[in-house]
């Protein structure tokens, strides 16, 4: 008995889309860590959120008012397929850095990968962004 070409190349698909809708339903059932305001790397993480969410308004209340960056986020451009990580966090008493790894674009387009800083400030027991926080580079 002969198997066909087309036979076996119908299976691997077959095997192939499986698998894909498999990996789909288990990232998308994975749970999302909880990001705390009450942390350097959860206030960076959460302006982030809110940037690759277009809610500026949001994002706007963890920069330091003394940045002068507010009306700056207006004018930002993130794009759709960026992933970010935080690499590391260095705390010393009412400082903090916390710097992140930003991946943009794919592999198909030519993507590429940067190192952002964001220094921040205690006030009052609340972290501030401080400075020109990415991806602004030019605050009014």
């Amino acid at each position: 008995m002969r198997v066909r070409p087309g036979i076996i190349l119908a299976v691997v698909a077959v095997l192939v889309v499986a698998l894909a809708v498999v990996a789909a339903v288990v990232s998308s059932s994975r749970d999302r860590p909880t990001l705390d305001a009450t942390t350097p790397e959860g206030v960076v993480q959460l302006y982030v959120r809110d940037l690759f969410n277009d809610d500026v308004a949001a994002a706007k209340k963890y920069l330091d008012p003394a940045s002068n960056c507010e009306d700056s986020l207006r004018d930002i451009y993130i794009s759709d397929t960026a992933r970010v990580a935080v690499i590391k966090t260095e705390t010393k008493e009412d400082s903090a850095t916390v710097q992140l790894q930003i991946e943009e674009g794919s592999g198909f387009d030519g993507g590429w990968s940067h190192s952002e800083d964001f220094t921040l400030r205690r006030d009052s027991g609340t972290w501030l962004i401080t400075g020109e926080p990415w991806p602004l580079y030019e605050c009014q």
